[in-house]
């Protein structure tokens, strides 16, 4: 049996499957494949551009954040500062003025002080040297009075003594009596002779001490 020849005649139009299907050249849908996949490529890196430039947005946006809120805490630091500052010049300023103030207070307390202590002291010695003026012209007139009572006491030792001579000379009488026994009764007479002068001497004595306490007393 004879082989049946290939038959050399092209089709001509569309192809079709099995189904009927149109049937499409394989290079054309591996192109399409490329096609896609390269569209697919670029949307990725599209949308990794868009990511980074977000990304970096958001950093820098942070930066920007960060820049105004230390701005802001140094200008608040700042003005603490300066507050605390101005208190600490009010405080020197007010310490200074309290110190001053102490010390003109002091320097007029110690000035009035001083002048108070001056009076005082020359009002003491003006007193003292009135007191000592006064002491010494009593203190003189007392030692004139012990004077005049030391040369009336030596006027009334001039007159009793001779008082005490005479009774001396009775004491010696009565001793010569008794020694001859002229009597009894002359004995008694002479006895009462000698207490009699012997009681004058007595008020002497006690008017001359009485005229010295007169003097002496304060």
């Amino acid at each position: 049996m004879a082989e049946p020849k290939a038959s050399t005649h092209q089709a001509v139009g569309v192809g079709v499957d099995a189904q009927g299907g149109a049937v499409v050249d394989p290079t054309k849908n591996v192109l399409d494949l490329v096609e896609a996949e390269r569209r697919r490529q670029d949307d990725l890196r599209e949308a990794e551009r868009r990511y980074f430039d977000a990304e970096n947005q958001h950093v820098k946006e942070m930066a920007a954040l960060r820049a105004a809120h230390s701005m802001e805490i140094r200008g608040a630091e700042s003005a603490r500062l300066d507050s605390i500052r101005q208190v600490d010049r009010e405080d020197v300023n007010k310490t200074a003025a309290q110190a001053l103030n102490a010390i003109q207070t002091l320097a007029t307390t110690t000035n009035t002080t001083a002048e108070t202590l001056r009076n005082q002291v020359a009002t003491t010695a003006q007193q003292a040297a009135q007191q000592r003026a006064i002491d010494t012209t009593e203190f003189n007139k007392r030692l004139s009075a012990v004077e005049l009572a030391l040369s009336e006491g030596k006027g009334k030792q001039t007159v009793a003594d001779p008082q005490m001579e005479k009774l001396s000379a009775l004491v010696e009488a009565m001793a010569r009596n008794q020694a001859t026994d002229t009597g009894k009764g002359a004995g008694i007479n002479l006895v009462w002779v000698v207490l009699l002068g012997v009681v004058s001497l007595f008020s002497g004595l006690l008017g001359i001490a009485g005229v010295l306490y007169a003097v002496l007393r304060p």
